[in-house]
């Protein structure tokens, strides 16, 4: 009798077993596809002249020019947009991450009474879109003359943030092993000591993280600053940009596009420089066996 069990499968049963793998790859090169699609659109638009578009808005550009991202520049004071926004973002995301490191080790690491209620009240802030706290954050600002500033907008961006950081930094140090703050307490160290010798280092991959969430939040934002700021030279590079869609470049596509293109490459030079750092590990020695 032959032994069917050590037969070698059959191309049906390799095609059955290869199926899965091939349509989840499939789905994701299709997932890409729609994400890349935009992207890979606006650089090619943005590297043609109008002409070029008009004639072929889906083509590959065939005589690629830099001159929208000149004219940009020039006409629309872009390093000017882009030095506020990187002042909102830099300095809104630190006052965001350094208001939320207390509350998060003090309802992370201390028995708090009524911690949770705290909690979900330092919560409530995420669930509020930004509709509903502009007209108190108008008056505020107003009555503290801080409307129309940069400090005021980034005293905004701080508060609005800080829950959020507050969610992200007490799950990171609630995952810190005891036994290091347990050690620390035996060596006669006081709770500041412990909260700024101990946790604080330990926390940094978790506060990299929270900055460069609200970072990115932050340089996206486009609410806050269109009501809260009025005069150009405080514009950020998202009002700003509104300028590229008036009526003097509606028949202009090649401008906004460049526009884009170049208030993103904070982005991607923020995510290259703290990738490792966002994906490295933080616990490696601190505890040993």
């Amino acid at each position: 009798m032959s032994d069917y069990s050590t037969a070698p499968p059959t191309a049906l049963a390799f095609a059955l077993r290869a199926a899965p793998k091939v349509t989840a790859t499939i789905i994701m090169l299709a997932l890409a596809a729609v994400w890349l699609g935009p992207i890979i659109l606006i650089v090619m638009t943005s590297i043609k002249s109008n002409e070029a578009f008009l004639a072929g808005p889906f083509a590959l550009p065939t005589s690629p020019t830099l001159a929208p991202y000149f004219s940009v520049w020039a006409s629309m004071q872009f390093g000017t947009l882009l030095a506020n926004s990187l002042l909102y973002a830099t300095v809104g995301s630190a006052l965001a991450v350094l208001l939320a490191l207390v509350p998060a080790f003090g309802l992370s690491r201390m028995e708090v009474p009524g911690k949770r209620i705290i909690f979900g009240l330092l919560l409530t802030g995420l669930m509020l879109p930004q509709q509903t706290v502009l007209i108190p954050l108008y008056d505020t600002l107003r009555a503290l003359n801080l409307l129309d500033t940069r400090i005021g907008l980034i005293i905004v961006h701080g508060a609005y943030g800080m829950p959020a950081q507050v969610l992200i930094l007490r799950g990171f140090m609630t995952a810190i092993p005891r036994e290091i703050e347990k050690a620390a307490y035996l060596e006669g160290a006081s709770d500041f000591q412990v909260f700024w010798k101990v946790m604080l280092p330990l926390s940094l991959p978790g506060i990299l993280v929270g900055y460069t969430l609200n970072f990115i939040a932050i340089w996206k934002e486009f609410v806050f600053a269109l009501v809260f700021l009025n005069h150009e030279a405080n514009f950020p590079v998202t009002v700003g940009m509104l300028k590229l869609n008036s009526d003097r470049y509606m028949a202009v596509f090649n401008l906004p596009a460049a526009g884009l293109v170049i208030s993103q490459v904070p982005i991607i030079i923020l995510f290259i420089l703290t990738y490792r750092q966002l994906s490295g590990g933080n616990f490696v020695g601190a505890v040993r066996g």
